[in-house]
Parts: structure tokens; sequence; C-alpha cells
């Protein structure tokens, strides 16, 4: 997410570029290659998402709203895609999100971070700022804590823009979890040149133990790469790129139906409905790609419930903590 301004001269971008390039080298901890998740080995792969569906699992998923983000007009959607209602390219609040699924085996995973205690904003390559807002008490390590929730076994990190991960350095120090990333996102993240992608905050000074969601990637109908974590169709990673190299979505296989999380594949509701992604840096073809799959994957999955990116429709009133499975 970004508010776009100041930045008119590529003499400017290479200047401030250079900077963080020499700033990038001391912004980031440790990442130790873990391999620990169960997944689901090929050779027991399902036949399709049909298989699945019949053998939902009992997970409960909450999800917390950590604060809003101020997203630049373009960015949340493209305006000038045929059909985009008028003035949803405008500049807006939005809601950053984190998710904890707490899987029958006793395992948690959490889905992203969300913002960041205290002063969440945020800058990319010095000059364009991210404007953020929060509550105090409404980081999601807080929220965990009041919920009596001691465990995280698995932070699944679908991309690292700060909206996203900038709660990621407290998660790690209370919980130490094991990191889920596609293995195009961790380059990416350990790049010199990561600060143009939108990666460079405080938050990766926290050491990581990674595990790349490469290890389970299936090939899986009308998605294609797809990851099952507890190898019983319950939590399934996506890869969905476009709006960062190693974008992923999430699909969850609950006994209360079928929840389809698209995170920033889609920002909002128009935006995969008119397929029109938006974005800085990002790769709009990828995008529309990994829009037109997750079409295909909710078309074959009757009575899905959606769960966009940063939809404000979605996250109504006061509330910052939900029964995703209330979502229709």
């Amino acid at each position: 997410m970004v508010k776009l301004g100041g930045f008119r001269h590529v003499a400017g971008l290479a200047f401030v570029v250079a900077a963080s390039v020499a700033l990038a080298a001391c912004d980031i901890g440790e990442i130790t290659d873990v391999t620990e998740a169960g997944w689901r080995a090929e050779a027991d792969a399902p036949e399709g998402w049909s298989e699945v569906i019949a053998n939902p699992t009992d997970i409960k998923v909450t999800a917390y709203v950590t604060g809003e983000v101020f997203a630049g007009g373009g960015v949340l959607i493209d305006p000038g895609v045929d059909g985009v209602p008028e003035g949803l390219g405008e500049d807006r609040w939005v809601p950053s999100l984190s998710y904890l699924v707490q899987h029958p085996s006793g395992k948690n995973v959490l889905l992203d971070s969300g913002v960041r205690a205290g002063e969440c904003g945020y800058q990319i390559l010095v000059v364009l700022d991210f404007p953020c807002r929060n509550k105090p008490g409404q980081d999601v390590v807080s929220q965990l804590s009041r919920d009596g929730i001691g465990t995280i076994d698995y932070l699944v990190a679908t991309h690292f823009h700060g909206d996203h991960a900038s709660g990621l350095g407290p998660v790690i120090e209370r919980y130490d979890p094991v990191v889920l990333a596609s293995s195009n996102e961790i380059e990416a993240l350990k790049s010199p040149l990561r600060e143009t992608q939108g990666y460079r905050y405080e938050q990766f000074a926290a050491d990581m133990r990674v595990e790349a969601a490469d290890n389970g990637f299936l090939e899986m109908p009308y998605i294609g790469k797809a990851a099952d974590l507890f190898a019983d169709g319950s939590v399934w990673l996506l890869a969905t790129p476009g709006h960062t190299p190693g974008h992923m979505s999430v699909f969850l296989n609950a006994s209360s139906g079928p929840i389809l999380m698209t995170f920033d594949a889609a920002h909002l509701e128009a935006t995969y409905r008119y397929n029109a992604p938006g974005g800085l840096g990002a790769d709009l073809e990828v995008a529309s790609d990994s829009i037109s799959k997750l079409t295909a994957l909710a078309d074959a999955m009757p009575g899905v419930a959606l769960v966009f990116g940063h939809e404000p429709t979605q996250w109504a009133g006061e509330a910052i903590r939900r029964d995703l499975t209330t979502i229709e």
C-alpha cells in the first residue's frame, strides 16, 4: 500500500535507490532455513478441490483488525479498467488484518501480523509515505494475549509489505513461530534492492526461522501451485504472485464452509470482481492472471466465502475481533 507524493524525477529515484542499497544491509536479522511443516506429499495429492471440500476440518478462524493504513489512488484498484465504479481509485483508509487459525491438532497458525503497535507509519525509498493509525492494544500480540493464546506454531507471511508484516517482530519475540513464505518472497526480502520492492521496515531486524512454502507446493486445478500445510486439506497456501514476486493467498477448508482469502492479490471486492489490480512495483499482468485463477477456483466452490485484502465493507464499525466464519 502506498501514498504517492513528491516523487517526480528519475535522478531523484537513482539517488534514493543508491541510498537504500547502502542502508539495506543493516536492517534485516538472521534468516535461518528450517523444514518443519507437515506438507502433503505429491503422491498423496487429492484429485481435485471437490475431494478436499468433501472432507472439511473443524478449524477455528479469528480475524483481528490491527489498525488502518492510508492507500493512495490506484494502489487498491486500477480505476481505468472497464466497469470499475467511479471513485474507487481515490485515496482512503482501509483495515490492516491478521488472522488466527486454530487447528484441531492444537497447532496455531497466524496469517500475517498486521501493523505494529504505536506509530505504525513507514516509508519506502525515503520519500514515499505510508500513513497508518491504530488504537492502544490493537496490535495482534496484544489481542492474542487477551484471548489467552499461548503458542503460535506458524506465521504465514503472504508477503512482506508493512501493512501485513510490520507486526512481525513482536510476534517472533513472543512466540518464535516458523515463518512460512514462498521462496520468491524470501529472496525478494533478502535482496539488497528490496526497498525498491517495498520491503524495508525495522521488524526485519528480528531473527526469523523460515520455511519456503515451495516445499509443499502441489499442482492443483484452477490455481496451480498450492501447499497443504497440515496434509489434511484444512489450510492451503496458494501461489498468487503479481502484487509482489512471491505473494500468496490462503484457502481454509472449514467445517462451517470453505473460505478463500485473497489477501493483496485483490485488495478490494471490486479489484476481484473487475480484475483490476493496482499497486506500486507490481507486475500487473501477473497480478491479473492470479485474480483469474482465484476466480476460477471460487467458481468451482459453491458457497465459498470470499475475504479480500483490505475491503472496508467487510470490517464495518468499531469491531477489531471477529469470527471469520460469519463473513458471507
